[in-house]
């Protein structure tokens, strides 16, 4: 069964949706991810001259995950209820404002205290773009498939942009960097038309409406009962495992087989040009392929991709191929998820369905690394990396074959 055909692939045929939304929406993409590489490039570096130790630096960058993991489905529901446009820009404000006050607070548990803040603010910037652009674009993949490939843009342009400050500038300014990225990104937010949200509350806001509350979170997990949802969440968590794995144990590996780290940076910089270009062909590839089975068998070429590492005999230009190809089999496989997730909710949840799925690729980047360091301390780096292989590309094989009995996936 092929994926219902969408009447708004052109921006204009809607009325209520203009270009400048749509490009607001791209531009919200490729500020939210940058705005997350600058914090990811400045804090640590931070943090080293403050003479934190590793254990120290550690605790920093972890912290940054912490608030994420238990509140990203609170704050989908916020954006729900208070309406995605007025919650980013909120937190794109706040997270501006608390980059401007980092480097006058240089006390480690003060230090851990921002971080778990900026952390948060930060994630739900993120969060905002992936549900404005699923609200204006409607589920359509080329459209989704060009905000990834802009917030990629993202990825790359930023850390070039913070190692320029911080080398000639110096590190405070850095900082201001930041609260300067921040700034534009609310401009581009503030371009997003009113009235493409549908929040519950127009009215004032009170402190209940933006407390937790326990009807937010099992109404996300009642969600998860959608064959749809459950199985994009089955796909993200995977990715974000294979991630988390590449993150951590594929740079010890780099440097274990004595590549320096300009071309290790050189290496990832150049998959993330990959991965975005490879999310413009999600459409295209939409409109000729079941999605569901496109995702799996790219998820799957992603993993064995990964296992076959330490087995390229340190070869720099098969490494380096691999993880690029790698990177953009993610690239197609992102706007498809995305897609098919808009596509399954209504529009008034759509905030809630993004707060699930961040909530699912946190608990994938906490239990990866943990459960691949046990297996490499156990069988080796080499045999490690084939094990894990093995065990992710038996649950890609195990959602194929759930795929191919459910006819409502066959999308």
């Amino acid at each position: 069964m092929q994926a219902p055909k969408n009447d708004n692939k052109n921006p204009s045929a809607d009325p209520h949706i203009s270009r400048r939304d749509l490009y607001a929406s791209y531009a919200s993409g490729l500020f939210s991810m940058g705005q997350s590489e600058l914090l990811t490039m400045v804090i640590p570096m931070w943090a080293v001259l403050q003479g934190a130790s590793p254990a120290e630096i550690g605790a920093i960058v972890g912290a940054r995950s912490a608030l994420t993991f238990f509140l990203a489905i609170h704050g989908g529901a916020l954006m729900d209820r208070l309406g995605t446009r007025r919650v980013m820009l909120f937190f794109t404000a706040f997270t501006g404002l608390l980059a401007a006050f980092y480097p006058f607070l240089p006390w480690l548990p003060v230090m851990i205290f921002l971080q778990m803040m900026i952390g948060f603010t930060s994630n739900m910037t993120w969060m905002g773009a992936q549900t404005l652009v699923a609200q204006v674009a409607k589920g359509d993949p080329g459209q989704i498939g060009q905000f990834s490939f802009y917030a990629r843009i993202g990825n790359v342009i930023a850390p070039l942009l913070m190692g320029f400050l911080w080398d000639y500038a110096g590190p405070r300014i850095s900082f201001l960097g930041v609260t300067c990225w921040s700034t534009v990104m609310f401009l581009a937010v503030w371009q997003i038309n009113p009235a493409l949200q549908t929040p519950t509350n127009t009215g004032k806001v009170s402190l209940r409406d933006i407390l937790p509350k326990l009807s937010d979170y099992t109404g996300s997990l009642n969600l998860v009962v959608m064959p749809v949802v459950a199985f994009t969440l089955a796909i993200s968590f995977t990715r974000h495992a294979t991630n988390a794995a590449e993150n951590s144990f594929v740079i010890v590996y780099l440097k274990e087989v004595g590549f320096a780290g300009t071309m290790i940076g050189a290496m990832f910089s150049m998959a993330e040009v990959v991965n975005g270009v490879g999310s413009l062909f999600s459409g295209r590839i939409a409109r000729l392929l079941p999605m569901t089975f496109v995702m799996i068998a790219f998820t799957a070429a992603s993993i064995i991709l990964l296992a076959l590492t330490p087995f390229m005999g340190g070869s720099f230009v098969l490494l380096a191929g691999a993880h690029a190809l790698r990177r953009m089999f993610e690239g197609l496989v992102q706007p498809l998820m995305f897609s098919l997730q808009a596509r399954a909710v209504p529009r008034n949840v759509q905030g809630s369905i993004v707060g699930l799925r961040v909530t699912n690729n946190r608990l994938a980047s906490i239990v990866t690394p943990i459960l691949m360091g046990l297996i490499v301390q156990w069988f080796g780096l080499t045999i490690g990396f084939a094990v894990m292989g093995v065990l992710l590309c038996s649950g890609c094989v195990a959602l194929g074959v759930v795929v191919y009995r459910s006819k409502s996936l066959q999308l």
